[in-house]
């Protein structure tokens, strides 16, 4: 069995859904001789840009990618010093 046998005829001028079928029978090709999907993520035409979508809806108010001011550690406590294990701090053997 040839490897195009088990694909419908598309026929002609079927336009634009004829090539997002050719587009996906490539990447199923791909995908069937073990191309990783990452990859192909990696290599396809992301739309919208980036820059188009920032241009369009503009930065958000809160930038939450932006650290400003770090929390501050807390300062440390006695009662952070105790055991994990509670049985820890028992003697075992008691006199």
């Amino acid at each position: 069995m040839r490897d195009d046998e088990a694909r419908p005829d598309r026929g002609e001028g079927a336009g634009e859904p004829a090539a997002q079928e050719d587009a996906a029978a490539v990447v199923m090709d791909l995908l069937a001789e073990h191309v990783p999907l990452t990859l192909l993520a990696d290599l396809a035409v992301a739309e919208p840009r980036s820059d188009a979508i920032l241009e369009s809806e503009g930065l958000p108010e809160d930038a939450w990618w932006e650290d400003d001011a770090a929390p501050a550690r807390p300062e440390p406590r006695a009662e952070d010093d105790v055991p994990a294990d509670p049985d820890a701090a028992v003697d075992p053997h008691p006199a």
